[in-house]
């Protein structure tokens, strides 16, 4: 998923809803946003977990996702097993899960 894309699907969802990543059933909740590089093969926004951590709104990730000119780049999860591609959302129990 590209982060024009996931702008669009976050546009009618609560502001105030929780963004966590899915892994293996367990929410892990998405604490920050960095960049790769513009220039890289294929640039990225990459989402961070944290736990413990206060996961991020969809507001919040809505404002760190609209970065100028770049709304291709892939979005990512680091995870401690490397980063993993974002396909979508589903809501569960008032919450944002990413997988």
């Amino acid at each position: 998923m590209h982060v024009g894309e996931l702008l669009l699907l976050l546009a009618d969802i609560r502001p105030n809803t929780a963004v966590f990543y899915n892994q293996n059933g367990e929410p892990l909740p998405i604490t920050a946003i960095t960049w790769t590089k513009p220039d890289v093969e294929a640039p990225a926004a990459l989402l961070h977990v944290g736990t413990p951590g206060h996961p991020r709104r969809q507001w919040e990730l809505i404002a760190l996702l609209k970065e100028p000119n770049r709304p291709q780049d892939q979005i990512l999860v680091v995870t401690k097993d490397g980063p993993i591609p974002i396909f979508g959302f589903r809501l569960v129990q008032r919450h944002i899960w990413l997988g």
